[in-house]
């Protein structure tokens, strides 16, 4: 297979042809994947009716994807699967792409564990790291905050409502030019962690890219078919929110950024009760993975997701 970075070509290519159906896992996010590329230093590919995607990171998140099937092809499975072996082993001399899989929701790996029994005679061992599990949200739910298991959500949200009185304002960006002050806010934040935490170089050098994907997100906004939104409190924005579809019904938030002052008072809490209210066209919102995060962790388990996507990896 011919392994390719993705170009902003490509990814128009690929968003009208390759079937989105059924997924719902963060990593099949078209956006995702241009976004991420650098990061895990994902390689792409087009064979056989499929996008073949190739993941260098840790153990858990190295190994090829699950084959994003292009419309109206022809080919299986098993065909896909024909052309990873064939990759692997062309490679094998060299350890370059070892035959492992990596980011497999559970009905993946099931597919992928048959077809290779039943087609190649081939057998895998499959572990699960609890880090990588997708945290999917009812976007009704978020929205309503009803009941006592949303109390404490919406305790927040009051309170920033009563902080703020008449002096706050979520403005969406598919209807507003909000852009620079989504940047404001991303950099702001930035800016903060780099003061008050205490980092690894390494660790500040994820948090630089990650400022980089958001510009880029934002350079690109409309060839993503971006949707997000920033909060305002005396017409300064304190949060935003970035997010784009990863299939029919499921909205997958890319980045939730607040300044510490607004933290304090529930901004969190309201940006993502807004943005909730403000895409309703969405059945579920995904929140994406925790990394391991402790505080992250936590925070994404208070707003009670309906739904742990797993994510398995082969060894």
């Amino acid at each position: 297979m011919n392994w390719s970075i993705l170009t902003l070509k490509d990814f128009h290519f690929l968003k009208e042809i390759l079937d989105f159906t059924n997924l719902e896992g963060s990593d099949t996010s078209l956006v995702n994947i241009f976004l991420l590329q650098k990061k895990y230093d994902t390689k792409t590919a087009i064979n056989k009716g499929f996008l073949f995607r190739y993941y260098t990171g840790s153990e858990n998140r190295t190994g090829y994807g699950f084959p994003i099937k292009i419309k109206n092809e022809r080919y299986t499975l098993s065909d896909a699967l024909s052309e990873i072996i064939k990759d692997s082993e062309s490679s094998e001399n060299s350890g370059v792409r070892p035959l492992k899989f990596c980011l497999l929701t559970e009905n993946q790996k099931e597919l992928v564990d048959s077809v290779l029994k039943k087609d190649f005679n081939i057998s895998l061992n499959w572990k699960t790291n609890r880090d990588d599990d997708d945290y999917i949200y009812s976007r009704e739910k978020l929205a309503a905050l009803q009941g006592k298991t949303y109390h404490k959500k919406k305790n927040h949200v009051s309170r920033f409502l009563r902080n703020y009185e008449g002096n706050w304002e979520f403005r969406s960006l598919n209807l507003c030019s909000i852009t620079s002050d989504m940047i404001f806010v991303a950099e702001k934040w930035l800016e903060e962690r780099f003061l008050t935490v205490e980092m690894t170089d390494n660790e500040k050098k994820i948090l630089n890219l990650e400022f980089e994907m958001i510009k880029t997100a934002l350079e690109n906004k409309n060839d993503f078919s971006l949707e997000g939104g920033v909060l305002y409190t005396g017409g300064k924005p304190v949060a935003m929110t970035l997010a784009s579809k990863i299939s029919e019904g499921i909205l997958d938030i890319h980045f939730e950024k607040s300044l510490s002052d607004a933290a304090k008072d529930g901004a969190y809490a309201a940006i993502n009760w807004c943005f909730a209210n403000s895409c309703d066209s969405y059945e579920f919102l995904n929140r994406e993975e925790d990394m391991g995060v402790e505080g992250l962790r936590k925070a994404k388990l208070s707003y009670h997701p309906d739904k742990m996507t797993e994510k398995y990896y082969s060894c």
